[in-house]
């Protein structure tokens, strides 16, 4: 299991408070596409949470029994802790999903499959978390043939505490699939339209971006019963 260590994000001042600022927008659109079944009053995970934002704001729109928010950096947990008030969430300073000492029904990441190096042994913590029957949420944009991957990669391993890794769809699907569930992919941008005004902030060109979007999912893996 890696090890913990302080914050994820080390670009500017604060980053990972600017990364949880940056993140708002994704967050809203997927939680709209989340059946809201597997939320309501049902017990969730967030693996990689950060600073915690996302379960909140989850919380807000769809109210869980009960939440637990698990990520390797420490100082974001603490921050997370500190934000918690009455929000039925627990944080934990952990990558290991099993420690939190019980199942749940569904676990939700955003923009973390493309840090895993093992995903075999990912998806089997996961699934070892689950329920029967419950459900894994991830976010996923292959980027294996995006021309900008290696200027992507570049930025995030000088800044980022995990290296990015060269996954592509076809192996994220076929390690969920070997290890028990059933897949779906859901379009994270299923809008006919693209602000496009913004793409230097990460992007290299107009079509580097558009390329990311078109090749941005919404993974729902259900564990078989």
């Amino acid at each position: 299991m890696t090890e913990v260590y302080d914050n994820w994000w080390l670009a500017g001042d604060n980053g990972d408070q600017e990364m949880e600022n940056d993140h708002q927008d994704a967050w809203k659109n997927v939680i709209s596409l989340l059946d809201i079944k597997d939320i309501d009053h049902k017990k969730v995970l967030d693996f990689g949470c950060n600073q915690g934002g996302f379960l909140r704001v989850l919380h807000d729109s769809v109210p869980f029994k009960k939440g637990y928010g698990i990520d390797l950096a420490k100082k974001a947990i603490e921050v997370a802790t500190s934000r918690v008030g009455d929000y039925p969430i627990n944080y934990i300073n952990t990558g290991d999903a099993t420690s939190i000492g019980e199942t749940v029904d569904t676990v939700i990441s955003t923009s973390v499959l493309y840090l895993i190096s093992d995903l075999d042994e990912h998806f089997k913590m996961i699934s070892d978390v689950l329920n029967a029957e419950g459900v894994y949420y991830a976010s996923f944009a292959d980027q294996t043939k995006n021309p900008i991957f290696e200027y992507m990669k570049q930025v995030i391993d000088e800044f980022g505490a995990t290296k990015m890794q060269g996954k592509t769809l076809d192996e994220v699907v076929d390690s969920l699939v070997k290890q028990g569930f059933s897949v779906e992919l859901i379009k994270e941008y299923n809008q006919p339209t693209y602000d496009v005004t913004n793409y230097k902030e990460f992007y290299l060109s107009v079509d580097d971006y558009i390329q990311s979007c078109e090749n941005s999912y919404l993974i729902k893996a259900t564990k078989k019963a």
